[in-house]
């Protein structure tokens, strides 16, 4: 597949807003004016032949702990300090794992990505990394923090690669209004998973033995900004913790973010299926964007590699249904299988019809969806009533 490059004019605007910034940073830094930098670690995987270290080096813009946000205001107030981030580039990183120790450096946008071999020994499943900062040195701000990373081991039946936003969460991104107030005003305690996600996906993760630690990725349009946002409504919701592939927003060398639709998924999804070949997996999305269509291009670029696509129904434009039928029909004649589905019950019936899951752990997705829908409808009654 040719992918399309940028024009000049991108690249020349990027080269001027990235001079800029990094000329701005070392001034400020050298006058003391800049705020403490901060290590933001993100949740890195692998095998246990290699695995990503993934993190961020930005200015510390001191935004509040959610149990200290009681207000629209200083949800606003957090959402725009997520998103006007000031990036460090350059910033050298020391690595520590076990006995072992790398360096890295952060790219353009403050970002860390350093492939390591992991200690002899390491077994299947979550690991605490040690990161510091090297420099810009500083003796303020957040310079050592763990980064947990996701090891995959032969125990692994298969992976699965979700959709976020209509898939685990509601967002309705198909509504641009909606789409505004997820994103810059709401917080992760006030929203809300589609019923039974978190039964479903832990079922997933143990397989067919209940012990497999089948690893879960997550990936989405959504802006890095929003990392702490979406891993905090994991945990908070009891959802399966996997790393996040999201997409850096603003100017970048590929063009501009977030308009040009969702084909950075391709490249996320693309990235998981060689660095764990030959695991097989699931893939799970929604209806109302473009995942069926990424799906099907993985499924024939991935010969035998994909087990099934499992598209959530959302509200979509008139015409999609026979859209969704076509590409089911391509999956099939590819060597896989689609199904669209309007709860997670569904899913979870035909996941343990094929030895995916466990046959108990449906009545478990059953119970947790009447159990979402009760607090759903509550939520929603109290959002009634008059002020």
């Amino acid at each position: 597949m040719t992918r399309k490059r940028p024009n000049a004019l991108v690249r020349l605007a990027f080269q001027v807003e990235h001079h800029a910034e990094t000329l701005s940073w070392r001034l400020r830094h050298k006058l003391r004016l800049a705020r403490p930098p901060r290590i933001l670690p993100y949740r890195g995987y692998g095998t246990t032949r290699a695995s990503l270290i993934k993190a961020r080096v930005l200015e510390d813009r001191k935004v509040r702990p959610p149990w200290k946000r009681y207000t629209l205001v200083g949800s606003a107030i957090a959402s725009w300090k997520r998103y006007m981030t000031l990036e460090i580039p350059n910033a050298r990183v020391a690595v520590r794992w076990g006995d072992k120790r790398w360096e890295g450096t952060t790219d353009e946008e403050g970002f860390l990505e350093l492939w390591v071999e992991p200690p002899e020994g390491v077994k299947a499943g979550w690991h605490d990394v040690e990161l510091e900062l090297l420099s810009p040195v500083s003796r303020r701000g957040v310079t050592r923090v763990c980064a947990p990373v996701l090891v995959s081991g032969p125990e692994a039946e298969l992976g699965v690669i979700s959709d976020i936003d209509d898939t685990v969460i509601v967002t309705e991104v198909t509504n641009v209004l909606k789409r505004f107030w997820t994103l810059f005003l709401t917080e992760h305690r006030t929203r809300l998973p589609f019923e039974g996600v978190d039964a479903f996906y832990q079922a997933l993760s143990q397989g067919s033995t209940g012990s497999a630690y089948n690893p879960i990725f997550y990936v989405s349009s959504s802006p890095w900004n929003l990392y702490e946002h979406l891993d905090e409504f994991l945990g908070l919701h009891h959802i399966p913790a996997g790393p996040l592939l999201l997409r850096d927003w603003g100017l970048s060398r590929t063009g501009f973010a977030p308009g040009g639709g969702h084909g950075h998924k391709l490249e996320k999804i693309r990235g998981l299926m060689d660095a764990f070949a030959p695991l097989p997996f699931l893939l799970i999305g929604d209806s109302g964007q473009e995942d069926a269509e990424h799906y099907r291009t993985i499924v024939r670029e991935y010969p035998g590699r994909v087990r099934c696509v499992y598209i959530r129904n959302v509200w979509h434009r008139s015409g999609r249904e026979r859209e969704l039928a076509a590409i089911a029909e391509d999956i099939r004649a590819a060597g896989s299988q689609m199904l669209t589905v309007d709860d997670t019950v569904t899913a979870a019936r035909h996941a343990a019809s094929q030895g995916w899951i466990r046959r108990q752990e449906v009545a478990e997705v059953q119970a947790h969806r009447q159990e979402d829908l009760q607090a759903r409808t509550a939520l929603d009654a109290l959002d009634r009533e008059p002020s």
